[in-house]
């Protein structure tokens, strides 16, 4: 069987340019630093946003809308944790994706419920179509962006890391041939879920999303059949990715809106 030439984007494309923009904003990259991000993650990018009241033709125009607004905050849906979304197309979309920005459009300084505008990408590395629609039910997008305790969140992950380690331990079935080809498979697949960062002065953010795609990379490898779980070894360890993975994407989730935050002071 060939293999097919259309591959995926890199992960998090919402969350770049959410801090990417943010840091900009706070003078801490060039307008081309953003861009060429960007560029890292599509060759073309397209933005298609509602008709009402809000038109984007290009990426630069995308910027500045995530600029000029009174509050964003980035969340990580996915079935059965909708991370404080409200019930509707946008929440099913980013759930389809696994990230929305949400952008509250009013001027800085409001605060409090609004209908906010809810951003998300779909693509490839060839192009990327960036999707801009706005929430039918208010949402307070300011408690959202600071609502999950990072450093609670960080402890978490250290001992989600162990955990994570002990479930691929314990995994019966095929491995790669040699302790060095799960090594190589496991740090291509960390790789793939990391966050390329603006300057910035937090390290607890990198340890979390350090600590967030190394356990992703972890599950990722157990639930794709990499290990050969059996079914019994599978209906144990199920419950326990699942909660990893809810884990990683909150803490993702944290890391990023509280560098957002740093930026926006």
């Amino acid at each position: 069987m060939t293999t097919s030439s259309i591959s995926t984007m890199r992960a998090w494309p919402v969350s770049a340019l959410a801090v990417w923009a943010a840091a900009r904003d706070a003078g801490r990259c060039a307008p081309d630093d953003v861009l060429h991000t960007l560029h890292d993650y599509a060759q073309a990018h397209e933005v298609d946003g509602p008709s009402d009241d809000v038109h984007t033709g290009d990426v630069l125009e995308l910027l500045d809308l995530v600029a000029a607004n009174a509050h964003v905050a980035v969340r990580m849906p996915a079935a059965g944790d909708a991370q404080g979304l409200p019930p509707g197309t946008v929440t099913d979309s980013a759930m389809t994706t696994g990230e929305i920005l949400l952008i509250d459009d009013r001027p800085a300084g409001s605060d409090g419920p609004a209908l906010a505008l809810g951003l998300i990408a779909r693509g490839t590395p060839e192009r990327c179509r960036w999707e801009l629609s706005r929430l039918t039910t208010a949402v307070a997008v300011d408690r959202l962006s600071s609502d999950l305790p990072l450093g609670e969140l960080e402890y978490d992950l250290r001992e989600a890391v162990g955990e994570a380690a002990q479930i691929i331990a314990g995994l019966s079935g095929a491995r790669p041939s040699t302790p060095a080809d799960l090594r190589d498979a496991l740090a291509a697949m960390t790789e793939a879920r990391r966050l390329d960062l603006p300057p910035h002065d937090n390290p607890r953010v990198d340890r979390v999303l350090a600590a967030a795609a190394q356990i992703d990379a972890i599950v990722q490898l157990a639930g794709v059949g990499t290990l050969g779980v059996s079914g019994a070894q599978s209906t144990v360890a199920d419950d326990r990715l699942r909660r990893l993975t809810s884990l990683t994407r909150t803490a993702r989730t944290a890391a990023i809106n509280t560098l957002i935050t740093d930026y926006r002071r």
